[in-house]
């Protein structure tokens, strides 16, 4: 009779928690961020067509018909917001040295695309790049964009914003030229450090985040016991690759389970047909590229308009 009433009682209290965790808690609301078709991404323009981070690859990402434009931001000396991946303009321009060196009107004398297409980390080291080789957007007035540039020339479009140290001066600097162009809606904000995240989210409870490192490993372990909706961060998106430590997140599970806690799955950097194919076939929200042409013509089957 006691193993009865034991057995009973436990059955009461899984009942009780199946109804707490399935019934009485809420399906969040998803972001405002979200639209209704598989978002194309242009990673940095997307920086397999054209010289990444500059004007001509965004541009051309709107010729593609993208859905979304991604880019990083780092502070000049004299405090502007420039779009360019790395801490230092080496890698991209005919320039040397780290950006925060440089005044905007420096910057702006380099040559953004000098390198191009040999610019990219898989790239062999410059110098032995041959010199016959063709870098067919040299000298063609392509300059590092200011933040206010990409706001004034994208005004309706959708961004994702990468800050790129956790710096508070960094911070302050986005939040404030976001509050002025009025863009909390139409940004996604992400970052690799926490702090950061949580501090932004802090000083502005409307702006719209991706999750850090951090808090999408607790989400996973959350996901395979089935009780995503305990998940206890107000997040906006994962920004996730398909594989991780040998776990496969490109899963119609995992995305479901995402929905469940009211959280979008954008998937990056993905820049075969196959793995867009995939992600497109299983539900993905957004696909982060270099190659948004390629993904435009797998989901409509059709040439972007003007594509060189």
């Amino acid at each position: 009779m006691k193993l009865l009433r034991i057995l009973s009682r436990a059955f009461i209290l899984m009942a009780v928690l199946y109804a707490v965790y399935f019934v009485a808690v809420p399906t969040p609301t998803v972001s405002e961020f979200a639209r209704q078709q598989v978002d194309n991404i242009a990673h940095q323009g997307g920086n397999l067509e054209y010289p990444d981070s500059t004007l001509i690859a965004y541009d051309a990402a709107l010729r593609s018909n993208v859905d979304v434009l991604e880019m990083d931001v780092h502070l000049t000396r004299d405090n502007h917001l420039v779009v360019i991946h790395d801490d230092t303009v080496d890698r991209t321009t005919n320039g040397k040295g780290a950006v925060a060196d440089y005044t905007l009107a420096e910057l702006k004398v380099l040559d953004a695309a000098y390198w191009w297409p040999y610019h990219s980390n898989d790239d062999v080291a410059k110098q032995q790049v041959p010199v016959n080789q063709d870098f067919p957007y040299r000298g063609a007035g392509a300059t590092i964009p200011t933040l206010d540039e990409m706001f004034q020339r994208y005004p309706h479009h959708r961004f994702t914003i990468e800050l790129k140290d956790n710096s508070d001066e960094l911070r302050t600097a986005l939040i404030a030229k976001i509050d002025e162009y009025d863009r909390w809606s139409t940004i996604l904000v992400a970052s690799f450090y926490l702090e950061t995240l949580q501090q932004l989210r802090q000083a502005k409870p409307q702006a719209q985040t991706y999750a850090a490192e951090s808090e999408i490993k607790l989400f996973y372990v959350l996901q395979l016991l089935r009780l995503e909706k305990l998940y206890p961060y107000s997040i906006d998106a994962f920004a996730v690759p398909m594989t991780s430590g040998g776990l496969s997140l490109a899963t119609p599970r995992f995305i479901q389970a995402a929905h469940n806690a009211g959280i979008l799955v954008h998937y990056w950097t993905i820049n075969t047909e196959a793995d867009m194919q995939q992600l497109l076939e299983i539900g993905a929200d957004g696909i982060m590229t270099d190659r948004p042409a390629l993904l435009y013509q797998l989901q409509t089957g059709r040439k972007p308009v003007n594509l060189l």
